[in-house]
């Protein structure tokens, strides 16, 4: 039964060496089309990973869900470079399909471009296993056509997630990148243990010290038929021998998994606190932006700044907000047609009517009826004096 375990960002990305990203242009409708040529996964030996040890992906137990898959920068959302169909495995190697397009953003323009400059793009694979195989010191098994031996990993199955261009590899000194040994993330799967095979002593003949000879090539049967007492004695002495071996190596085991429970507790804490920390900082940038920008509109605009407090809570910036970015463009273009909505309404500081507009604020920010009567009574004010009917008292 699968196993949920919170393992860091860094378990689940990869960047096989010598595999390679960039972009080929060949003829097509009249002018030249951008081709993404992509090797994600050679399907040999990721070596060396701090958690997996070697690491090889079955490739016949990759598993796509869905038609569609990104393509980013360094398994940034923000740096979205194109979209893919499912990809393909070929001659050995899990690659990306020839029908790769590519998106109009920043990030996939300057690959484009630095591709072409001939910048050496890597490349890198993010999956989730559902099936693991663990190799012992020494054990081996077959995966993608050759033998891996342990200590090792092999991922039996697993779900492709996405795949990446990136611009340099793995970097154990970036907690923060998307390879962090320290952000924890999710993933259920089995994991099984694969055994070394016994090791035999090659010794030519074993003498007892009954003074009878056991032969190298004795086969088991034959030594049970022939000394059943000695066979007993070797069986019962095995097995005292493993298991004095296995409670050794139990205790040392809880005593490390006590060890590195309180560690990961500890450390989970520290990463919950930075993110809140981090998130409050960041909505606190926000917001201070948006007013920001309000500020600059209104002031350009020829709303009088007393009513300023009052058009600006029609449009809240954190509807403009996605992963995190706020969308300048859309919340700009959102607060200019609201400010001419307000000044075709004569809401202005050079023309202020009889008939005074006043929209309603949305439930998310509206305004106590305090605070509306006293904006009414400036505004009333303002009639008066510009020859109106004269003002009432607040």
């Amino acid at each position: 039964m699968a196993e949920e375990k919170k393992l860091a960002k860094g378990a689940f990305r990869f960047i096989d060496k010598g595999c390679h990203a960039h972009v080929e242009f060949v003829e097509g409708d009249g002018e030249a089309q951008p081709k993404l040529n992509m090797v994600a996964y050679s399907g040999g030996v990721i070596k060396d990973h701090w958690y997996w040890d070697d690491l090889a992906i079955d490739l016949d137990g990759i598993q796509f869900s869905g038609s569609k898959f990104p393509v980013l920068e360094d398994h940034m959302t923000s740096r979205k470079i194109a979209v893919i169909g499912k990809p393909v495995i070929e001659d050995g190697k899990l690659k990306a399909p020839e029908n790769a397009k590519f998106l109009s953003t920043e990030a996939s323009q300057e690959f484009l471009k630095l591709s072409q400059e001939g910048f050496p793009y890597q490349s890198s694979i993010y999956a989730k296993p559902s099936n693991v195989e663990r190799l012992e010191d020494g054990a081996t098994a077959k995966v993608n056509g050759f033998t891996m031996k342990g200590p090792a990993s092999i991922w039996r199955k697993c779900e492709f997630k996405e795949m990446s261009v990136c611009v340099f590899g793995a970097d154990s000194k970036t907690r923060a990148s998307a390879f962090s040994r320290e952000e924890p993330e999710h993933c259920a799967f089995t994991e099984e243990t694969i055994h070394a095979e016994p090791k035999v002593t090659d010794t030519k003949k074993v003498t007892l010290n009954r003074g009878k000879e056991v032969k190298k090539d004795m086969k088991i049967e034959e030594l049970k038929e022939t000394y059943p007492e000695l066979y007993q004695e070797i069986v019962d002495g095995a097995t005292a021998a493993a298991e004095l071996k296995f409670s050794k190596e139990n205790d040392q085991l809880s005593t490390r998994i006590t060890i590195l429970t309180e560690s990961n507790e500890a450390m989970s804490a520290k990463v919950l606190d930075l993110e809140k920390k981090d998130t409050i900082r960041s909505e606190s940038e926000l917001k201070a932006r948006a007013e920001a920008m309000w500020t600059v509109k209104l002031g350009e605009s020829n709303i009088p700044e007393h009513v300023w407090s009052k058009v600006s809570q029609h449009v809240s910036h954190a509807k403009f907000v996605s992963d995190g970015v706020l969308d300048e463009e859309k919340f700009s273009e959102a607060i200019m047609a609201e400010i001419k909505d307000w000044e075709d309404k004569g809401v202005t500081s050079s023309v202020l009517g009889a008939g005074f507009t006043e929209k309603e604020p949305d439930g998310e920010n509206k305004q106590s009826q305090e605070k509306a009567a006293s904006v009414d009574a400036d505004v009333a004010k303002l009639v008066a004096l510009a020859g109106g009917v004269p003002a009432k008292k607040a």
